[in-house]
């Protein structure tokens, strides 16, 4: 078997690691880095999976966007499917450098995530950070599939405890940008289960291509502004995604066609929780009239579906949530009244949203889970998926609001 340029290199790298004191390997207590930097970018990637070779087209961007880390550290978790072990990595001067050198991990498991965000706010402080959770997407099931280890993902719930626990043991402090990297991560169950969590949340609510995140746009753009805040930096995202996708010429990509199905938002997290309560009153006055006004649900979701989506994995059932809801009006009076409250907490907590012109006014930033069926519900068709039950994953927004009586009514299994 031929091996890539990153998995020779990490070779090589495992006998020089196990030579080096345990300090240096992340085992020890090391000591606290005294230089605060302006920005850390934290890239968790998990690519023990199918998404393994993408991580040299990342780490390659990064090297050629990050020509001084003056003001501006990367550091990488870097998690490979064909080759055992996990490496932290830091980026300076347009070059990686191995840091730490752990032995294997789960990284589906929320406490080698938590090791990582404190392993870097201890050795690479900095102002701002923005932890970036890259890998397969599956929305309100979760993320960060590790098929070496029991191939499932970290739940919405364990990614917001994680992330909780951090900010308990550095006294309030977190990390300031939570982004997904990751299919469909953009929907209203993830937006509410971060809620407080860290300011911003940044996700797209559809497909992400192979290339992921516009690294050389973002990066380039912060190192010439390194005082841009979280709010700026997640704006500056939003937008160069759909630009980046937006042509096949005027950036390098992996797969060099036209992605015309872009979409990129950042919501203010700790205006999320708003949108529970809302969510609750609205869906609560929404169960009893599916049976009567079926056709019109059922319009509602098709048309947020936005056709069939090619951007859309085969198994996710994602309308947007807001083009949905809004379809909904003229049942009844006092539903409409709820679905302007929840559209009102939704535009609040809206930072920023973009997306490619072909979906029109479809699109506004986050989905929601509708699949058209109970057979898809339960998830027949997929015997991997069926470990993942809406009501079991802990999702809050399901526990407090009547939305998944609302999914029973319409499949008629109430």
């Amino acid at each position: 078997m031929r091996l890539s340029k990153l998995q020779c290199a990490l070779c090589a790298l495992i006998a020089v690691a196990l030579a080096l004191p345990v300090g240096v390997m992340g085992g020890g207590p090391g000591g606290k880095t005294s230089q605060v930097k302006e920005w850390t970018l934290m890239m968790y990637w998990d690519a023990d999976n199918s998404l393994e070779f993408t991580t040299e087209f990342a780490m390659s961007t990064w090297e050629k966007s990050l020509s001084s880390n003056a003001n501006v550290n990367i550091v990488a978790l870097i998690d490979l499917k064909s080759v055992d072990g996990t490496w932290i990595y830091d980026f300076e001067g347009g070059a990686r450098k191995l840091v730490a050198t752990w032995p294997e991990m789960n990284t589906s498991d929320p406490l080698v995530l938590q090791k990582f965000v404190q392993f870097c706010m201890d050795k690479f402080p900095a102002k701002k950070t923005m932890l970036d959770l890259q890998d397969h997407g599956y929305s309100w099931r979760g993320i960060l599939e590790d098929e070496t280890n029991g191939d499932t993902l970290m739940s919405l719930h364990q990614i917001a405890q994680a992330l909780t626990d951090i900010k308990t043991v550095n006294k309030g402090k977190g990390v300031d940008i939570i982004s997904c990297d990751a299919c469909n991560m953009a929907s209203v169950e993830m937006a509410y289960e971060l809620r407080n969590v860290a300011p911003i949340f940044l996700a797209s609510e559809t497909t992400v291509p192979y290339d992921g995140f516009p690294y050389q746009m973002m990066i380039t753009k912060l190192m010439a502004n390194p005082g841009m805040t979280p709010t700026e930096l997640s704006a500056t995202i939003v937008h160069d995604y759909v630009t980046y996708y937006g042509s096949k010429w005027d950036f390098e990509h992996i797969y060099n066609y036209q992605q015309d199905f872009a979409t990129m938002s950042a919501f203010d997290l700790s205006k999320t929780a708003a949108m529970g309560p809302a969510f609750a009153k609205m869906t609560a006055l929404l169960e009893p009239l599916i049976q009567a006004h079926k056709k019109q649900v059922a319009a509602a979701r098709g048309y947020a579906l936005v056709g069939t989506w090619t951007n859309m994995a085969s198994y996710e059932w994602g309308p947007d949530a807001w083009t949905f809801f809004d379809g909904l009006r003229g049942i009844d009076g006092a539903l409409d009244a709820a679905i302007t409250e929840w559209e009102a907490t939704f535009s609040a907590a809206l930072l920023a949203e973009d997306h490619s012109k072909k979906y029109g006014d479809s699109v506004h930033g986050l989905n929601i889970n509708f699949p058209p069926s109970l057979a898809q519900y339960n998830s027949v068709s997929y015997p991997w998926e069926a470990q993942f039950v809406y009501t079991q994953v802990g999702l809050d927004l399901i526990a407090e609001s009547s939305w998944n009586d609302c999914l029973m009514a319409y499949y008629g299994n109430k």
